[in-house]
């Protein structure tokens, strides 16, 4: 077999890319402009090289070569060099508690582009479509950072985050609480950074913020951010992290909501609330999202369709269920009603038992990360389960069951590894 050089994968990788940048495809499948982008220290003389070949006059020039370091971050930080969406408009760059880049980033792309670094494609409005501006690097951009992969990270301005019912980023007077979930999320982001997180060779940034829903009642889940990070691997790529070159382990709440839901009827559950109407193991992850569905859906005929939607998505699991007889939800809808009476009145509530008592798991959460962030050890949560070091798996058993009986008043609950050794936990404290 003839041996094809290392130039020659690179001249064909870069052939390809042009061919896909002529195309209209490339342009459609684009990246937001994300306003809390930056580069590590060991790139920030490629900042100051753009800096000082753009002009800049005026006051702020700190701000200014912020802005000029967020918009590179953006453009050299995405490994398929997607193009970048980002917004035109000078409204949009307004000063809040979440915005660091100002309305000077326009005239940084407005100069890249005289300079050739960047290629544009303008926005539009019409009455039926609008589309952002869409930029992307060119070579000669690309050329002025000598290394294969800039490192990308996270800087947010703002870690608690309210979000009204479109999506959109809302104000909000600061509280109490709001300000003690600031506090520990800036702690928790100071060890995390100073840690070693890794998968294989890449050095991973997992950068909390919690997020609210329409108000600090709903949601508040915390999430990892970056642009490669914990939250957005798998369970098997989780499984190959290390923390300061420690294996990791990972344990999670079982069947958290459900048994929530009970603990706040005065109710301690001991079984699978999953698979009480079907004890199978094949059909244990559809049963699953159904109950999860019930709980989330604003009446049964949208949990019905949630959950026939999953069964058309999940093709190999459709194929095993259909095995053991299961092709269709609503005869599970009716038998979990019947199992789960004590807690079917917040069934088919719409949002607003979804979000509660995922605010409820939030606390929960945000409390055992807090327990161990004072210690100054690294812990990255999944939403309700938590990644640490393996010396320290002991201790995050208890935790998670101290914390629990805390929040529910004295109820217990399973706790389980997700790791592929997996040994389920029914911890007493």
């Amino acid at each position: 077999m003839k041996r094809i050089s290392r130039n020659a994968v690179v001249e064909n990788a870069r052939k390809s890319f042009e061919r896909e940048r002529e195309s209209g495809s490339f342009w459609q499948n684009n990246v937001l402009f994300n306003q809390d982008a930056g580069l590590p220290g060991k790139f920030k003389f490629v900042v100051d090289q753009i800096f000082n070949e753009l002009k800049v006059s005026g006051y702020k020039p700190d701000q200014k070569r912020k802005d000029v370091e967020i918009l590179l971050a953006n453009l050299l930080n995405n490994r398929r060099r997607k193009p970048v969406s980002i917004s035109m408009n000078g409204n949009d760059y307004v000063k809040n508690r979440y915005g660091r880049a100002s309305a000077f980033v326009i005239e940084v792309v407005k100069q890249l582009k005289e300079l050739k670094m960047i290629e544009v494609k303008s926005g539009f409005k019409t009455k039926k479509e609008s589309r952002r501006t869409r930029i992307c690097a060119t070579k000669k951009l690309l050329d002025y950072c000598p290394v294969s992969r800039i490192g990308v990270i996270l800087n947010p301005k703002e870690l608690v985050i309210l979000r009204d019912e479109k999506g959109k980023l809302k104000g909000y007077k600061d509280t109490i609480e709001t300000r003690r979930i600031r506090k520990i999320l800036k702690r928790a982001n100071e060890v995390n950074k100073q840690a070693d997180i890794r998968y294989s060779d890449t050095k991973i940034f997992a950068v909390l913020q919690s997020i609210f829903k329409e108000k600090f009642t709903w949601y508040g889940r915390l999430h990892t951010r970056g642009f490669r990070h914990p939250q957005g691997f798998s369970i098997s790529e989780r499984e190959e992290l290390t923390i300061n070159g420690d294996r990791i382990i990972e344990l999670d709440y079982k069947a958290l909501h459900p048994n929530l839901l009970y603990a706040s009827e005065g109710i301690q559950y001991h079984s699978d609330p999953y698979s009480v109407v079907d004890e199978r193991e094949e059909a244990r992850g559809f049963l699953k999202h159904l109950l999860l569905a019930m709980i989330n859906s604003k009446d049964i005929i949208q949990a019905e369709r949630a959950a026939n939607y999953w069964l058309f998505k999940n093709h190999s699991e459709r194929e095993q269920l259909n095995v053991i007889g299961i092709s269709k939800a609503r005869p599970f809808i009716l038998k979990f009603i019947k199992a789960h009476k004590p807690i079917s009145h917040y069934f088919f509530q719409g949002k607003d038992t979804g979000m509660r008592v995922m605010n409820k798991d939030a606390k929960i959460a945000l409390d055992v990360v807090n327990h161990f962030i004072r210690q100054e050890i690294p812990i990255i949560p999944v939403h309700d389960s938590f990644i640490i070091q393996k010396q320290y798996g002991n201790e995050l058993e208890q935790i998670m069951q101290k914390t629990y009986k805390k929040h529910t008043g004295g109820f217990e609950i399973k706790i389980s590894s997700n790791l592929h050794d997996k040994e389920e936990i029914y911890f007493r404290v």
